[in-house]
């Protein structure tokens, strides 16, 4: 009807798809810097670090919050990832362009 080819309309869907992850990287990395600096309750941090006390779920592991952001920053240990929001300018950096 309007002469598109299907090729266009999956690239661009794939473009789109891209770009709202990459926002996710960004979000989910900015809230981090936040939790991380103490603006946060302690609960939040807790449950960042995957410190939650009760009954394991059976199956496979969970996706961890700390893995993401320690892939994301190319940063080795959770040590450096939570000295690392205390340079606001540098973790403004790094949220901007992580590596996904």
């Amino acid at each position: 009807m309007l002469k598109i080819r299907w090729k266009d309309v999956l690239e661009r869907i794939r473009e789109k798809e891209r770009q709202f992850y990459k926002e996710i990287v960004r979000q989910k990395l900015a809230f981090t810097g936040h939790v991380l600096r103490g603006r946060s309750s302690r609960n939040t941090l807790e449950i960042l670090e995957g410190k939650i006390k009760g009954k394991k779920a059976q199956g496979r592991l969970k996706r961890m919050w700390f893995n993401d952001i320690r892939q994301w920053t190319m940063l080795t240990d959770n040590g450096k990832v939570k000295r690392s929001p205390e340079d606001r300018v540098g973790w403004r950096a790094i949220t901007c362009q992580p590596s996904t």
